[in-house]
C-alpha cells in the first residue's frame, strides 16, 4: 500500500510539473505599429508581455541563446513583428517561463529545431602585451562570483549599452559579457588568473561625435586586452521549421 501511495504521489508531482510547461492562456497577434523598438517583459508569477518584437527575438530569449547561435531562420522572422500576452495557470519560476515560451513557439509557430556543434566566426580574448594590464583593469581583492551577497562592493558593478563596470570577477566571466556586444562567441585565452575590477567605455557609432573608441579599441586602450578573429566551435540552434502563427 505504501509503495502504491508513493507511486501516486510521484505521478501527481510529475503531472503538476508538466502542467506548468505551457502557458494557460496566450494571445499572439502581428504588430502593425511603426515602432522603432520593442519590449519583452517577464511578469511576476511567470507571464510575459511582448510588444513589437520579431519571432527571431522570441526564439533567442525563449531558448536562452545568443543571436549568432540561431541558424536557418527565414527572413520574415526578422521583419515581421508580434504582440504577445501569455499567463501561466499558477505562479512559475523564471526557468519555467522560458520553457513555456518554447512551448508557445512550438504550438503557435509550429517551431521545430535541433542543437548541434558547428565551427563559426568568433573571437579569442588575449593580452595586447603579455604581462601588461591596461589602466582600467586592476587585480581585485573581492570575489563577486562566489561571495556576491557578503561583499557590499560587488554591488558597485553595472552595465549600460556602452559602458561596463565589473567588480571582483574573472576575465573568463568578463569574456562572456562581451558575446552580446560583438555578436559572436568569445573564448578567454588571456591566461589571467584570479579576479579583477574593470571599467570599460566605448561607442557603438560608426562615426562617434567625440573621441570615444569602438569596443575593440577600448579593450586595448583601457584594459590592455584585444579580440582576435578566430574560427571556434559553438553550439547552435538550427531551425527545422517555423510558420507564421495563425491569428487569434
Amino acid at each position: 500500500m505504501t509503495s502504491v501511495r508513493a507511486s501516486v504521489l510521484i505521478v501527481l508531482a510529475a503531472c503538476s510539473i508538466a502542467a506548468q510547461v505551457e502557458f494557460d492562456a496566450a494571445s499572439v497577434k502581428e504588430s502593425k505599429t511603426l515602432a522603432s523598438g520593442g519590449t519583452l517583459r517577464l511578469m511576476p508569477g511567470g507571464g510575459i508581455t511582448v510588444q513589437h518584437l520579431p519571432a527571431r527575438t522570441l526564439i533567442t530569449v525563449g531558448y536562452q541563446i545568443q543571436p549568432y547561435q540561431l541558424v536557418g531562420a527565414p527572413d520574415w522572422t526578422r521583419t515581421t513583428f508580434y504582440d504577445i500576452t501569455a499567463k501561466p495557470a499558477a505562479s512559475s519560476s523564471r526557468a519555467q517561463t522560458f520553457q513555456m515560451m518554447q512551448a508557445l513557439l512550438v504550438d503557435r509557430f509550429a517551431f521545430r529545431s535541433h542543437r548541434e556543434q558547428r565551427t563559426v566566426d568568433g573571437y579569442v580574448l588575449v593580452q595586447a602585451k603579455p604581462g601588461v594590464l591596461g589602466p582600467s583593469l586592476r587585480v581585485s581583492d573581492a570575489d563577486c562570483e562566489n561571495n556576491f551577497e557578503a561583499t557590499a562592493r560587488c554591488r558597485q558593478g553595472g552595465l549600460t549599452a556602452t559602458t561596463m563596470k565589473v567588480v571582483g570577477t574573472s576575465v573568463g566571466w568578463f569574456a562572456q559579457l562581451l558575446i552580446a556586444r560583438v555578436d559572436g562567441p568569445v573564448s578567454d585565452e588571456t591566461m589571467l588568473m584570479g579576479t579583477y575590477d574593470l571599467e570599460l567605455k566605448w561607442s557603438d557609432e560608426v562615426a562617434p561625435a567625440d573621441d570615444t573608441p569602438s569596443i575593440f579599441l577600448a579593450l586595448q586602450e583601457q584594459l590592455g586586452l584585444k579580440l582576435e578573429r578566430r574560427r571556434v566551435q559553438s553550439e547552435v540552434l538550427v531551425v527545422d521549421r517555423i510558420d507564421r502563427p495563425v491569428p487569434d
